[in-house]
């Protein structure tokens, strides 16, 4: 079923040395393809490339200018010293929206979720959402955020009725 405004596409870059390298299969792509979906969303393009900040960089870029709606990064959020999602996410985004964050911290489910540095922000009309690599923590995240993220969607693409307290 369409969502009836213009999520259509979300483009999915998932982040991960080994998997990328064949030596795992990545879970995640297809757990959050599978429940986008399920959500109505009709295409979900995604990219499976190693932790690479410029790559990232440059990923996100072309998702931004190809019109997505919304990009999902999924790994390198963590500790980790190849854990740079976040930093290549703030080089492309215009401004942050710390909020969709700070809910998905303060929601989720496992003890360590505060430990996630992920952020969300706007590029041109696109909204960018860093998830966790772990994918069973990765969907309770886009879970949690759905609500947020189409509504943002939504008014940022003026296809919606601002009229939120806070918009």
């Amino acid at each position: 079923m369409p969502l009836g405004f213009d999520m259509n596409h979300v483009h999915l870059i998932t982040l991960s040395d080994r998997a990328s390298r064949g030596e795992y299969q990545d879970q995640a792509t297809p757990l959050l393809i599978s429940w986008l979906k399920g959500q109505g969303v009709e295409a979900v393009t995604a990219s499976l490339m190693p932790d690479d900040t410029g790559q990232l960089e440059q990923n996100l870029r072309a998702a931004v200018s190809d019109g997505a709606p919304l990009v999902l990064t999924c790994g390198g959020t963590g500790f980790g010293s190849r854990d740079t999602t976040p930093e290549a996410t703030r080089r492309v985004i215009e401004r942050e929206a710390p909020g969709i964050c700070e809910l998905i911290r303060a929601k989720g489910g496992h003890p360590l979720a505060f430990a996630s540095r992920a952020v969300c922000g706007i590029a041109s009309r696109t909204i960018i959402l860093n998830l966790s690599g772990r994918p069973a923590a990765a969907l309770e995240q886009i879970q949690l955020a759905w609500p947020l993220l189409t509504h943002a969607v939504a008014v940022l693409r003026k296809e919606g009725e601002a009229g939120g307290p806070c918009t």
